[in-house]
């Protein structure tokens, strides 16, 4: 379980570096009033104007590092003990394994589209020459559904796309007929 504090006490202090980095740099630059209160905690309004654009700067490159995380999410659903979750990388990892067992699909990326209720499935698929796509695309749903749904205990799956993106390899050349 996170702590809620710290999330708290990181936005505090990210506010508090703004204010005063925001006030040396507008009482040094514009308003001489606000500088002079500043200037007795500094001695030049250079060094006041320097270290408030670090202070900013500081807050601009912590929200502009935190922006790329992405908060894990899970799927949630009841079973007959009580709730259980599973993180969405999970299954997905769990997804791409089972793809991996066909030793026609080259490589395999899954996404989770989560509905109200429902999951969808989206796979992304490199082929590879010489299989039957739809074949191979119906046994594929068939069996990633029938895993994720015995193996995780998700029922609710509501559609499995599958894009074939690249078929790779030398296509297979026919067998040659025997002469008459």
């Amino acid at each position: 379980m996170k702590k809620r504090s710290g999330n708290l006490g990181g936005f505090l202090m990210t506010l508090l570096l703004l204010v005063i980095g925001g006030g040396l740099i507008y009482g040094n630059i514009f308003n001489r009033e606000v500088g002079e209160f500043m200037a007795k905690l500094l001695v030049m309004p250079l060094v006041g104007t320097a270290l408030g654009a670090v202070l900013i700067l500081s807050v601009v490159l912590r929200w502009i590092g935190g922006c790329g995380r992405k908060k894990e999410s899970f799927i949630d659903f009841q079973s007959d003990d009580g709730n259980v979750g599973i993180s969405t990388k999970a299954i997905q990892d769990f997804i791409e394994r089972v793809g991996k067992e066909f030793s026609a699909i080259k490589h395999i990326d899954s996404k989770l589209i989560q509905g109200k209720g429902s999951v969808d499935i989206a796979l992304d698929v490199k082929v590879v020459s010489g299989n039957k796509i739809p074949e191979l695309s119906h046994v594929l749903q068939q069996r990633v559904r029938e895993s994720v749904r015995e193996s995780l205990g998700l029922e609710e799956i509501r559609n499995i796309t599958i894009k074939v993106q690249e078929i790779v390899g030398d296509p297979a050349k026919p067998a040659a007929e025997p002469a008459e």
